[in-house]
């Protein structure tokens, strides 16, 4: 299995995460970390080194990931892998309130927006969010003329 592969089966299967959320973690645009995972571009090596750190991948994860090899060199059980999944989740999730937890701690306006979306009910809070991306959209497509 090539890198890209690799690289965006632990995005989605490991992490859980969606591309863009990714993307601007590892400061690119959406649109190159596609690229890379399409493989129409070949991955920097500063880029996949920045998502080791990141994203929490272990040596094995990062190695495996590397040399196109199954994680946990194929002799593992799934109970195993899952636990390790939840383990690599639990590390992404604490470096994202780490890095973004000032930001949070500063900006009432950003609790009251959390407070208040994570109070509806799935599918609202879908639809609040997407709508919320778009207009992040128009902001960033504003900003740039």
């Amino acid at each position: 299995m090539a890198i890209q592969d690799k690289f965006r089966e632990y995005r989605e299967d490991v992490l859980g995460i969606k591309q863009r959320e990714m993307a601007y973690r590892l400061g690119v645009e959406p649109a190159v970390l596609s690229n890379y995972e399409l493989g129409k571009r070949d991955f920097p090596n500063d880029l996949l080194v920045r998502a080791k750190e990141v994203f929490g991948m272990t040596d094995e994860q990062f190695l495996a990931m590397m040399l196109g090899r199954p994680y946990g060199g194929g002799g593992r059980d799934t109970a195993r892998l899952l636990e390790e999944a939840r383990e690599a989740q639990a590390r992404y999730y604490a470096s994202f309130a780490e890095s973004y937890g000032e930001v949070i701690e500063q900006s009432a306006e950003l609790r009251e927006l959390i407070s208040f979306v994570s109070g509806q009910d799935p599918k609202t809070r879908k639809e609040m969010l997407s709508v919320t991306r778009r207009m992040l959209d128009i902001f960033k497509d504003m900003r740039l003329d």
